[in-house]
């Protein structure tokens, strides 16, 4: 297995309101290093079940047990398509968890 780094661009909404009242948002790029990533052929779910009968193409991501920032509700970038991360992922166990990763995202391309 190859790792690769995947920056995560996550949008945060600020205090700051702009002149028309809206909260300022602003972006941040988290940068993780040893990630696995692959597209998801076989579905774990419902969803993405439903999102593959749909013809979306989706991806599975695994972080690295060193890495605990928050990537939820990102876009990530990865052959040449932009995907987006549903939501955070609970860590596993460590004591469970054999390998270098302990907790995974689905990413579902974004087609603009």
């Amino acid at each position: 297995m190859k790792t690769i780094t995947l920056t995560f661009i996550k949008k945060k909404q600020g205090s700051e309101l702009d002149p028309l009242g809206n909260p300022i948002t602003s972006v941040q790029n988290v940068e993780v290093a040893g990630c696995l990533i692959a597209p998801i052929t076989e579905p774990s779910n419902a969803r993405e079940e439903q999102a593959m009968q749909q013809g979306k193409i989706q991806v599975r991501i695994h972080l690295p047990k060193t890495f605990n920032g928050d990537v939820s509700d990102s876009n990530v970038e990865w052959c040449g398509k932009v995907f987006h991360l549903d939501s955070d992922s609970v860590a596993f166990m460590n004591e469970n968890c054999p390998t270098k990763w302990n907790r995974y995202f689905r990413g579902e391309a974004i087609y603009e």
